[in-house]
């Protein structure tokens, strides 16, 4: 195992835990009447090797559960707070159709800094421009030269702000990725 491997578990999450669990455990023995250090040790009160498995095994089950527990919700809370999309799709006034980007803000609150762009920079959406997204869809016309037709819609980038100021980004494919803050709003010109 490689040394970057080896810091990495001394550094994870995990470990300190478990570390934590563990001065904790051996802190607290003395609550129980047992006194590993000290040369008092009473081996009767402190049972048998198969208490004590059963007993670490209880705890480590516990601990699985509790962790499983908050790994889901946190995954729930980041996926409420990333649920944000946008796309391209043709719409239809009078029988007419147009281009039109189509948003969707599915967070229980507004994003207030956000931006869609195509990758050939012919569509370029932000809130310095726009505004605030209000929690559901909002569709904004795009003045495109290319006949409005679904099979041609360009796929869109979209980076907002989450209600906890962290930046993502919602890639052509739906993909969601957590990026470091644009160092602007607006694409560079051509």
């Amino acid at each position: 195992m490689a040394a970057a491997d080896l810091k990495a578990i001394w550094r994870s999450g995990a470990m300190r835990w478990g570390l934590l669990a563990a001065v904790v455990l051996l802190l607290s023995l003395p609550l129980w009447g047992l006194q590993p250090y000290g040369g008092k040790f009473d081996h009767d009160a402190a049972g048998t090797w198969g208490d004590w498995v059963s007993g670490l095994g209880q705890v480590g089950a516990v601990t699985a559960a509790v962790g499983t527990v908050l790994r889901s919700e946190n995954r729930d809370r980041r996926r409420q707070r990333t649920a944000a999309a946008a796309w391209m799709t043709v719409l239809s006034d009078d029988g007419q159709p147009y281009w039109a980007v189509q948003v969707e803000n599915s967070t229980s609150l507004p994003v207030f800094r956000w931006r869609a762009d195509s990758p050939d920079g012919s569509v370029h959406l932000c809130h310095e421009d726009l505004g605030p997204l209000v929690p559901g869809r909002s569709d904004y016309e795009v003045p495109l030269t290319v006949q409005p037709d679904q099979s041609r819609a360009l796929p869109l980038k979209f980076v907002f702000v989450d209600s906890d100021g962290r930046f993502w980004s919602r890639s052509e494919l739906g993909g969601i990725t957590a990026v470091p803050e644009p160092a602007s709003w607006h694409p560079a010109g051509p």
